[in-house]
């Protein structure tokens, strides 16, 4: 019979990372758990990790975003006047979005940003 650690790797509590604070190996080293937890390789290794989920979380949730503005922009037809051709375009970026409520305080127009983030948001 085999004991347990020997047979499960090294770990990390669910509460992978602290979002306001860097990633350092002091906390990976506090927070690793499982047979190798006290050697250096696997502190850095745990905090590399960590980083890395940290950024694709970052992507993910930006992407995230982009695509919400993208569509509620694209449901509600916001448009924007281009400043340099002065074409009327459709807004597909938060910096489009921006610049249609500068240009357009209506109230239509403020009636489509209540629904992106009320009516579409949830």
């Amino acid at each position: 019979m085999t004991s347990t650690s020997e047979t499960q790797p090294s770990q990390w509590r669910w509460d992978r990372f602290n979002v306001k604070r860097v990633t350092s190996i002091t906390w990976a080293s506090r927070n690793c758990v499982g047979s190798d937890n006290g050697n250096l390789s696997t502190h850095q290794a745990m905090q590399r990790r960590v980083i890395q989920d940290e950024k694709a979380a970052s992507r993910i949730i930006a992407g995230e975003l982009h695509q919400f503005l993208h569509d509620a922009a694209d449901i509600t037809s916001m448009t924007y006047r281009c400043k340099i051709t002065g074409h009327t375009l459709a807004c597909i970026n938060s910096k489009d979005i921006g610049l249609s409520w500068m240009q357009d305080g209506s109230a239509e127009n403020l009636q489509r940003l209540a629904w992106m983030f009320y009516y579409y948001g949830t």
